[in-house]
């Protein structure tokens, strides 16, 4: 079997009827196709019979092509969409040139059916033609299906989940080829199809746009960030000059234009319209106001610093200070609750037991905090599935059954790592694993100081490690430090060490066998790390410094919460970066703001968060200036 022609099908049976018709003077022995009924609401019937049919569940385009994936049997691998048709030397064409090249990979010329919404079409003239920034999809390529092997189409996509396919594809696929006659014809804008549906917000998909003038090198971060979405989402990235192009593995990069999509990050833009699709995450913080400081507030923060890395969170609110909102960013995502944004979410967490929960946010299950003692005789609102209490004495106040769990709490990290060293230098001491440390902080970027107290001379071009001339009494200096750090080969007891855990300073240490004589616990007193220095988990060192003797037991609150929202699972990509704060705005038409709680006059000029600066914008009340 040289070719498998795969059509994945759902509701379009005058279409699919015709595009059968075309191909069925063009079968030969040397050709399969395979039709995937996508659990449309007829089950699809053909009378040739050289059509192989598989009715499945519906699930989508990707999920049909990756069915018939798994089914082709051809050395190469096409697909049609079944709303198209192809020209009719469509196949001999491909077989040719299957028998001439053995190619990896091949493009062919494609345009519009007549009746379209749009005219356009895409002549290759040759070899060398490449096919618009936009045109990544798959109906107009051939594929070798030993190259792609396991490739897939991203089933977590109801749009642009091609896009995705191809980039995988092309990187593995190396030898090119291309048929230069019209061998697609596609059928634009159908009004019942997924990308007019999409645009309309009738499809529950995501987009996501970013926008920069310039995308510099030291914007790495979009890399890992954008890996990430592209797992869910469609990403685009709009940009007049872009200085990182391992970017273009996981999006699509164009220069700036009017454009749609459901979230907008990067830089704001009046190129951006927003496309009101539901809003999924798993949990859902609802705060309808919360105040400059608070326990409700410190619940809110110590559970997102806790919970941000275990599931997607998004905290909503009507009214909410300034900074509570710039601390909560950096772990989720934080916004104003705009009524007409629909919401769906696993778990709705309400602080307030006078908050009313919004029509736009949908749920599974609703979790009624109980903060305080009934003091002024207030009635618990009915009808939530988990009432969670902070302690028994609250909820005796109440005389309600609900689930005590004890408030969480959180231990920001230092913004730079203070560490100390006392011991010889040579080898057998880990001189030069300190080196290598060191080497794998800032690797990492990591920040961090490190004293080093010897008497033997230490030498470093690493700016970051500062020597220090030996003294008889550096306890003062332990007490101020993050860690005491010991390498060494081997102890026969190892004051330093002690002398640190007696004063609450947590160690890393090589797995020395005296530890264990001595009682020093890693990952409770402190970290070991192995001999060769490899495989150290240096984000838990700077992020998680432990405690020396505290016997708070935070894991068990932690385990107590998973009970209630499930296994952790997190499917998202929330990274804070600072500059996407907060925006400068002129106000252009006078308004009462809901959000600062004052009125609004022409040519005030203020800071807002992105999210409410580009409603606002998109309301008619605001510029975005920077």
């Amino acid at each position: 079997m040289k070719l498998s022609i795969i059509i994945p099908y759902y509701n379009t049976k005058q279409y699919t009827d015709k595009l059968l018709d075309c191909l069925a003077p063009q079968i030969t022995s040397d050709v399969e196709v395979i039709l995937i009924d996508d659990g449309s609401q007829t089950a699809y019937t053909s009378e040739y019979s050289w059509v192989k049919i598989i009715r499945k569940e519906n699930g989508g385009a990707a999920s049909a092509r990756n069915v018939g994936m798994d089914n082709a049997k051809g050395t190469y691998i096409a697909f049609i969409d079944s709303d198209d048709l192809v020209a009719n030397n469509y196949i001999a064409s491909i077989l040719e040139k299957i028998d001439k090249e053995k190619f990896d990979y091949c493009y062919m010329s494609w345009k519009t059916l007549p009746g379209s919404s749009f005219n356009y079409e895409v002549k290759l003239k040759d070899i060398n033609s490449e096919f618009p920034s936009f045109n990544l999809c798959v109906w107009n390529r051939i594929y070798k299906r030993n190259l792609i092997k396991d490739i897939r189409f991203n089933e977590n996509k109801k749009v642009a989940e091609d896009a995705e396919f191809i980039r995988e594809a092309s990187y593995r696929c190396k030898k090119k080829s291309v048929i230069t006659d019209f061998m697609y014809y596609y059928r634009a804008g159908r009004n019942d199809g997924l990308t007019m549906k999409f645009e309309n917000g009738e499809l529950d998909s995501q987009r996501v746009v970013y926008y920069f003038e310039h995308i510099s090198e030291d914007k790495t971060y979009l890399i890992d960030e954008i890996a990430k979405t592209n797992k869910y989402a469609e990403v685009i990235i709009m940009t007049n000059k872009n200085d990182i192009p391992e970017l273009t593995q996981y999006a699509l990069v164009v220069p700036p234009r009017n454009i749609k999509g459901t979230e907008l990050r990067g830089t704001p833009t009046a190129l951006f319209q927003k496309i009101n699709v539901p809003q999924r995450t798993q949990v859902v913080i609802w705060t309808q106001i919360t105040y400059e400081i608070g326990g409700i507030e410190t619940f809110i923060y110590n559970f997102c610093a806790n919970m941000h890395d275990k599931y997607d969170i998004v905290v909503l609110y009507n009214n909410m200070d300034i900074k509570q909102i710039e601390r909560l960013r950096k772990f989720v995502r934080v916004q104003w609750n705009n009524p007409k944004q629909e919401i769906i979410c696993d778990t709705l967490i309400i602080n307030r037991i006078t908050d009313d929960i919004p029509d736009n946010i949908k749920y599974n299950k609703t979790v009624q905090m109980i903060h305080a003692c009934n003091i002024f005789n207030r009635k618990i609102p009915k009808g939530r599935d988990v009432y969670v209490s902070v302690s028994d004495e609250v909820k005796k106040s109440y005389g309600v059954e609900a689930k005590t769990i004890h408030n969480l709490t959180y231990h920001p990290p230092k913004k730079i790592l203070k560490l100390i060293s006392a011991t010889r230098l040579s080898s057998e001491k880990g001189g030069d694993r300190i080196k290598k440390l060191a080497s794998l902080f800032k690797k990492a970027n990591i920040p961090f100081v490190w004293f080093i107290f010897s008497a033997e001379p230490f030498h470093s071009d690493i700016d970051e490690l500062i020597y220090m001339k030996a003294t008889l009494n550096i306890q003062d200096y332990i007490r101020d430090c993050d860690y005491l750090v010991q390498l060494s080969d081997s102890e026969g007891f190892c004051y330093s060490i002690i002398e640190a855990l007696e004063l609450g300073v947590p160690v890393i240490t090589t797995p020395l066998p005296v530890l264990r004589e001595l009682g020093v616990r890693d990952g409770i007193d402190g970290y070991f790390v192995p001999f060769d220095m490899n495989g150290i988990d240096l984000n838990k060192i700077y992020n998680n410094i432990p405690i020396v003797n505290y016997t708070y037991n935070n894991q068990e609150c932690i385990n107590e919460w998973i009970d209630i929202l499930g296994d952790p699972n997190p499917i998202g990509d929330y990274v804070y970066h600072e500059e996407n704060n907060l925006v400068k705005v002129q106000i252009t038409n006078d308004y009462y703001d809901t959000y600062f709680q004052r009125n609004m006059s022409i040519r005030d000029i203020l800071y807002m968060p992105i999210d409410r600066a580009v409603y606002i914008s998109n309301s008619g009340y605001c510029k975005i200036l920077n």
